[in-house]
């Protein structure tokens, strides 16, 4: 069983990694070229969350750090 837990983790990890790159990478070609990429505003997008998050006061602050909490650990692990 904890096999599967491991091999469920290190997928999830690796999705997480990816989709942090992706979004990076959204971020600046729309930075660069001043359009949308594929037809999605990566910036508008991220701009909401941050909106929806700061309309709901301490909240979303606390959302918020345990977002980047998550996101920290699972990128920055060394393995």
């Amino acid at each position: 069983m904890e096999k599967v837990f491991n091999i469920v983790t290190g997928f999830v990890n690796k999705m997480t990694g990816l989709f942090l790159t992706m979004l990076s990478f959204g971020v600046m070609a729309e930075i660069l070229f001043g359009s949308p990429v594929m037809g999605m505003s990566v910036i508008g997008n991220v701009m909401d969350i941050i909106n929806v998050l700061g309309d709901n006061g301490v909240v979303g602050i606390i959302a918020l750090v345990v977002l980047y909490q998550l996101l920290d650990t699972k990128c920055c692990k060394k393995e």
